[in-house]
Order: C-alpha cells, then structure tokens, then sequence
C-alpha cells in the first residue's frame, strides 16, 4: 500500500508562498512606478508612501526568511492572505480611495484567495477589500461621491474573482487528475520493480540448488524474459549460447527458429567477441551487419541486440543474446537487471560446473581405490601368497621324509629355509611398495636407491640409478610421493612385460624442470596397439601414472617399438619455477 510523504503538502505550500513572496517584489516595484507616473492624480505624501513601501518590504522579507529558517509549521497562507489584504488597503487609501490610480492592485489578494481556496473566497475578499474601502470615503466625507464607481469597481473586482476561482478550480482539478495519473504510473512502475526484483531473489535460490546446465540456462531465460512483460513491445527472441571446441552453440533459448537453434557462432567476430573478451555487455545497434548475429534469422527482424557474456573472472562459459525489436526496449534499468541475471547464470553455472568435476573426481578415485584392490589381490596371490603355499607344502613333506627316510632330512631343511627367508624377502619388498617409510626419513634419491636393491635380490635383470642429489632439496614431499610412484610403476611394467636385461631409472634437473625416465632394453611393443586394446586389458597402470603426472602439472610419455625396448617419460616444473598461465576455456577451444 502507497502514501504520500508526511513532508509532500508542506514543501507544495512552502513553493507556493516562495513563488507569491518573489511576485511582491514586483509588485512593490510595480506600485513604485505606478506612483512616479502619476504624481498628481494621488492624495498622500511622500513619505507616507515611501514608508508603506519600506514596510511592505520588510513584511515580504520576513516571510521569505519564514520559509527559509523556520521548521515549524505556521500558518503562513492565511497570514500572508491577511498581510496582502491589509497592505493592499492602506496602499488605495492612502493614494486616493476608490479613485487611486493603484486601485487594480486588489486584484493580487483577491486572485490569491481563488486559486489557493476556491471562487467564493476571492468573492470573500472582494467584499472585504469594497468594504473597507467604502468605511474609508465614510471617514473622509466622499462616500455619496464615490458611491457609483464604487459599483463598478466592485462588479469588476467581484466578477474576476469568480472567474479567477472558475478558471483555478478546473486548473486543480487537471492538475491533480494529472498528479493522480502520474502516482498510478509511478505505483505500476514500483509494483512491476518489485516484481522484478522478487524474481532475480528467487532466481537466485532456485540457480544455488540447481546441478543441471539445461534447468540454469532455462531459468535464466525465464526471468529474461519477465523483465519485457508489460512493455508496449512482445517479449523479444533470446538464446543462450555455450562455448565449446567448436565455438558457440546454442544451448537454451526462447522465440528462435530451428534453424537459429542449430545454426553455430565461432565467437570470434563483431559484438559476440566484443562481449567476450570485454566480459561486459555489449549493445548492437544494427545486428543485420554484425558479421556473426547477421547470419540468424531472427535477426532480420531486429533493430538491436544485447549481448551480455556468462563467465566468472578470466572464465567465459557463454553468451545471453537478445534480439529487441526496438533500441528503446533496453533502457539503462533493464540492463541493470539483464547483467545482474547474467552474473547470477554465470555463479550457477560455474558451480554447476564444480560440482560435475568433484562427482567425477570421487567416481575416479572410487574407481582408482578398486584398482588398487586388485591390484593388491593379485600381487599377493601372485608372490607372497604363492610363497607360503609352497613353504607350507615343502613342511608337510617334510613331515613324511621324517617318518620314512630321516636322512635326507638335512638338505631338504635347507631348502625349506631358502624357501621361508624368498618369502619373507617377499613380503617386505611388498610392504616397501605399499608404504616406503625411507621416502619420508631419506628421501627421493634413497627411496629409488633401495627401491634398486630390493629388486636386484628377486629380479635376474640389472637396475641402474642415476639421480641428481639436488633432487631432494627441489621437490617437496608430496611430490617426491607421486615422482616414486610412477617410477615404481614404470619399473613394475618393465619387470612383468619387457624381459630387460637392464633397467636405467635417472633424474636430473635441467633449468627449472625436473627430467625423470625409466629405460630398459626389454622386448618393447606398439604404443598405439596398448592404447586401442588399454579398455579391455582391464589394467590401469598407464593411466594412473598420466594422472599423477597431471597432479604435478607436468608432461608423461612412453616410447617403445618391438624390439627396441621401452622408455618412459616425465618432465614437471621445479615448485620455485613460476607456472604459466592456465590457458582460458575460450583459448583451449580455439
């Protein structure tokens, strides 16, 4: 519900006396000159005049400062009523009565009073200023003298206060007709503003629990669209287009025709580029000549077209593009508003976007932590698991040699122990795999060192290391963890594929990158057969070690051919080598 402002009729009433206060200034002046013109045809002395003068001034002065200084609310209408009144009295009479060549000047109170009241209070002051008047030629012994042209004055006087009190009542009444239309105006305008506003809130909650592109692209299109409802234009054609290597397509939109909606934008060119890499929004007067917008239908029919981008910070996911049938739809407030809901889209969408990411982040390392129990499984049951079933066995014959032939029982001893001490050697170079505690107490370089040893004791090919001890004061621990583990993995392949005779693990920083390969000069194999059959072999090593070289930032490789044996590759940045910049979505599809 509306009401006026407590200080709306004051500060109307405060103008009025302002406007009135400045006209008797003229009027002073006006009497002024009035007198000097007709110097003989008045009966009062000079300084009477000029005193009444002087005194009119000062009452003048004292109003203006009234309404300047003066907070509380007095009843200045009705004071300045009375004053114009009784100055306008003494000023006729004392310059001639009813034949005073300043007689007409009773026309200010009198036309005061009908326009502020109504008619019959200028009729009032007729009858008071006659009144007065007629009291006055009384007193000086000229009322049988005066009385004709007293009618006539009075009929003139009494005639244009009724149509000064006409004329003003029409006046005010047009006048607030006018008011009332222009308060239903403003009041649709708040109305349609809170409308507006209440549907940004709302878009607001409903994009902060929104997972799906499509649901946020379509509900960014809806309150679009409200903000041209009531307006003297149809609700434009709008579409949303997304980025993708291909540039942009469209993805949402409202009003388009089909062949719009399958028509694709490389963003590359005219206001959509403008828009893009601006990251602001970008108003086309003539869409028909844009070099991309042009090729749309809809266009055609279009005088302007906003474009407003979708993206947070450097980030640009897409473009909000509206076709106006007329420039004038686009007010400054309506963009306001276009780019708040743009920003709210781009908020959801990135979220949206997050949220994707770590639910196929958490598939992957369910996915991961399943391989790794497979791969668990099968290592035990291929090694230490193997070992002890044969130990086991070997005990149980044991047990029967005793029974029947006692003296074979020495050699058969020795290689039951052999067997127990492979197992055990098994064992712990299985638990240095799972969790190699000489990588947090020693380092990179002495973890690889014993990671050699271990192997050469089990394995019949040779393993050779050769890292850089500076390797350890560059890298830090989470990154010596996932450098080890690809080697480890690297060497694990070498050991179950190649059949090496050698094994080359180095190390080396060149500028501020670190250059690790595993080599040996096994049987080799086609790189691109391994990836084409990677899916069904069931295996995930290859791409575990890709992933753990893109949480280092850096750059994997595998070389081999049949034959010629297998080297694999990684190069990462140094932490103190300064990162170049992620390229955007928009440069990486371009």
């Amino acid at each position: 519900m509306e009401t006026r402002p407590a200080s709306s009729a004051p500060t109307d009433s405060a103008q009025m006396e302002w406007i009135l206060g400045n006209l008797r200034w003229l009027l002073i002046v006006a009497m002024a000159l009035t007198a000097a013109l007709n110097p003989g045809s008045w009966q009062a002395s000079e300084a009477a005049f000029i005193a009444l003068l002087l005194l009119t001034g000062l009452y003048n002065l004292l109003v203006l400062l009234a309404l300047v200084f003066v907070r509380s609310r007095l009843p200045l209408p009705a004071i300045t009523l009375a004053g114009d009144v009784l100055i306008t009295l003494s000023f006729i009479a004392i310059t001639g009565g009813l034949s005073s060549p300043l007689f007409f000047f009773a026309f200010l109170p009198i036309l005061t009073a009908a326009l502020r009241i109504g008619w019959w209070a200028g009729e009032l002051v007729t009858f008071g200023l006659m009144g007065g008047l007629i009291l006055w030629e009384g007193i000086q012994g000229r009322g049988d003298l005066v009385l004709p042209s007293f009618l006539v004055q009075a009929s003139v006087l009494a005639l244009g206060a009724l149509l000064t009190g006409t004329v003003g009542d029409r006046l005010k009444r047009e006048i607030l007709r006018e008011l009332q239309e222009r308060e239903l105006i403003q009041r649709r305008l708040l109305a349609q503003t809170r409308q507006q506003l209440q549907g940004l809130f709302e878009l607001a909650a409903a994009l902060g629990q929104m997972r799906r592109t499509e649901e946020i692209l379509h509900a960014a299109l809806e309150v679009s669209e409200g903000l041209f409802r009531g307006s003297v234009h149809p609700a434009p054609p709008m579409f949303i287009a997304l980025l993708d290597p291909e540039g942009l397509r469209v993805a949402a939109a409202r009003r388009l025709p089909p062949r719009d909606e399958r028509a694709r934008l490389p963003g590359l060119e005219g206001a959509i580029r403008e828009a893009l890499e601006r990251g602001e929004a970008t108003l086309c007067s003539h869409p028909t000549q844009d070099p991309e917008l042009g090729r749309l239908v809809v266009m055609r029919i279009a005088q302007a077209a906003l474009v407003l981008p979708l993206g947070i910070g450097l980030d640009r996911y897409g473009v909000l593009v509206i076709a106006g049938p007329d420039p004038q739809v686009f007010t400054s407030e309506r963009q306001d508003l276009l780019r708040l809901i743009a920003t709210q889209a781009s908020i959801a969408l990135q979220n949206a976007l997050l949220y994707h990411t770590l639910q196929r982040e958490k598939e992957r390392l369910v996915e991961v932590e399943e391989e790794a129990r497979r791969r668990l499984a099968r290592e035990l049951h291929d090694g230490p698991t193997q070992s002890v079933a044969a130990l086991a066995m070997r005990l149980n014959f044991l047990q029967k040699l005793f029974q029947h032939d006692p003296a074979q029982l020495p050699s058969e001893l020795a290689k039951a122990e052999q067997m127990a001490r492979q197992a055990v050697q098994e064992l712990r170079q299985f638990l240095f795999r799972l969790r190699p505690l000489i990588l947090e107490s020693q380092g990179l370089v002495a973890a690889l060192t014993h990671l050699a040893e271990r192997l050469q004791e089990i394995e019949p090919f040779a393993i050779h290391v050769e890292v850089d001890p500076a390797v350890d004061q560059k890298l830090d621990p989470n990154a010596k963890g996932l450098v080890f583990s690809i080697v480890e993995e690297a060497v694990n392949n070498a050991r179950k594929h190649a059949e090496p005779q050698n094994v080359w693990i180095r190390m080396r920083i060149e500028g501020d990158q670190l250059q690790v390969s595993v080599e040996d000069d096994g049987v080799g194999f086609d790189p691109q057969a391994l990836r084409a059959d990677y899916g069904r072999r069931g295996s995930m090593g290859m791409l575990s070690m890709m992933e753990r070289a893109g949480l280092l930032r850096g750059e994997f490789w595998v070389e081999s051919a049949p034959g010629q044996g297998t080297r694999v590759r990684l190069q990462i940045p140094l932490p103190n080598a300064a990162p170049d910049a992620e390229p955007s979505p928009r440069e990486e599809a371009r």
